[in-house]
């Protein structure tokens, strides 16, 4: 199977609207699981890769393109050789890169919505080596800051991948103030033909509920869910727990950052932003423009 291409990120950077605005394009398949983790999963990976194609690309046809959107391929160390190693240096890729404080910031609440931390952003951020160090549990929900390193995380690809095969776009700059015309761009870098896509999806927006028992009864596991799973299919189980998010939790006010907090971030970001800048050939001084509010 003629797997070409993978967006890997990064993590809270719009990979689920892109996956979305894709997959309306004849010539593309994604699969509808957008995040398989066969790649950065060891368990999954272990099931080889007939079991991968054939679970999640069993219903695509002639489409051109055929790949995901996985924000954890760019994190996990092991990703790029293993991706190489299955489909050859010819794979696409695609990295959206965002302002690393706020990128932690917005993982960090997404991994307090779905009732997995409990502590405070700041006493996060200090034990965050240790808890990433853990398992994979720990370093995929609590790896706030150390997913901002950007230019390492690029390197490893570059040991595998032609520079010429990625594309690097500004979360801010050029996918929410020019989504049109990037959308277009990555549609001329897939070697895809021009069409009419719906690029105002808003996809994956936060969400919350009043009700703390049933934010606990979405993402945690408890004795209905474990009963129901017996009898249920995977599928009809993503569909009911989609059902339910939707009818009961209601879009979240939006939380901003200290202006304190995120200045220090940045503090510890800046070396690997000037790297980024020459990996890339895109400029990122707008990240190091903290404006107080």
């Amino acid at each position: 199977m003629n797997i070409n291409f993978y967006c890997v990120g990064a993590q809270k950077a719009g990979t689920t609207t892109l996956h979305d605005i894709l997959n309306q394009h004849p010539d593309i398949f994604l699969p509808k699981t957008k995040e398989a983790h066969f790649f950065d999963e060891d368990e999954k990976f272990e099931k080889g890769l007939e079991w991968y194609e054939n679970t999640f690309f069993n219903e695509s046809s002639n489409e051109k393109i055929l790949g995901s959107c996985n924000p954890e391929y760019m994190y996990f160390e092991e990703v790029p050789k293993r991706i190489f190693e299955s489909f050859g240096g010819d794979v696409k890729l695609i990295f959206i890169l965002r302002n690393p404080a706020d990128r932690a910031y917005s993982h960090y609440l997404m991994s307090k919505r779905r009732c997995i931390e409990e502590l405070s952003f700041t006493v996060a951020l200090k034990q965050e080596k240790s808890r990433i160090n853990k398992d994979y549990f720990n370093k995929t929900n609590f790896s706030y800051a150390s997913r901002g390193f950007y230019s390492e995380q690029i390197k490893r690809y570059l040991n595998y991948f032609p520079k010429e095969n990625m594309m690097f776009i500004r979360f801010e700059d050029d996918f929410i103030k020019n989504k049109n015309k990037t959308i277009n761009e990555i549609i001329s870098f897939l070697d895809l033909e021009q069409i009419d896509l719906d690029v105002d999806l808003k996809s994956n927006v936060a969400r919350s509920s009043r009700f703390l028992f049933i934010q606990k009864f979405i993402y945690k596991q408890n004795i209905i869910k474990s009963f129901f799973s017996i009898f249920v299919s995977q599928k009809m189980k993503n569909k009911i727990r989609s059902w339910i998010y939707k009818l009961v939790m209601k879009p979240e006010k939006k939380n901003k950052l200290s202006f304190e907090l995120k200045n220090s971030l940045m503090q510890q970001y800046k070396e690997d932003i000037k790297e980024l800048e020459g990996l890339t050939g895109k400029n990122f001084s707008n990240w190091l423009k903290t404006t107080k509010y």
